[in-house]
């Protein structure tokens, strides 16, 4: 039981997708993000040891931009989320409309709001998320393990 939401957490904190081929032979390395709910506790002070988890909440998910240089437009071509906290990366490859044929690498910031019961106003949190090049090499392939 809980009369009120104070703040959200993104889990996880830092995450990673890889980018892939669709059709192409390098799967695409998705990632699921979930948002928990807190209760500041009886020391009504965000992120200390009384808080309380209430679980995880329906949210509203979206991705945003995190800048890390000039003119910065990962989150044009680095993929989507859906509703429900899965992200999907794009394609792998040269991406024509990307400033210099650029990959669709980049990273962004995963952003849930929540506003539904036991929440005054919208609370939001954000997880960062790195969308990197696919996994080229597999070493734990059969062909290249050490033979017993």
């Amino acid at each position: 039981m809980f009369d009120r939401i104070d703040y959200l957490r993104v889990l996880p904190e830092h995450g990673m997708a890889r980018l892939g081929g669709d059709p192409g032979p390098h799967p695409k390395g998705y990632q699921q993000f979930e948002a928990v709910a807190y209760h500041n506790g009886p020391d009504k002070t965000p992120g200390t040891a009384d808080d309380i988890e209430l679980g995880a909440v329906p949210v509203q998910w979206a991705i945003e931009e995190h800048i890390a240089t000039l003119n910065d437009d990962d989150v044009r071509f680095v993929g989507s989320i859906d509703q429900k906290g899965f992200f999907t990366p794009n394609i792998e490859g040269p991406n024509p409309e990307r400033r210099g044929n650029g990959n669709n690498y980049g990273d962004v910031n995963v952003v849930a709001t929540y506003s539904g019961q036991g929440a005054e106003r919208p609370v939001q949190a954000r997880s960062r998320l790195i969308v990197t090049i696919p996994l080229y090499v597999i070493w734990q392939q059969q062909e290249v393990l050490p033979q017993r």
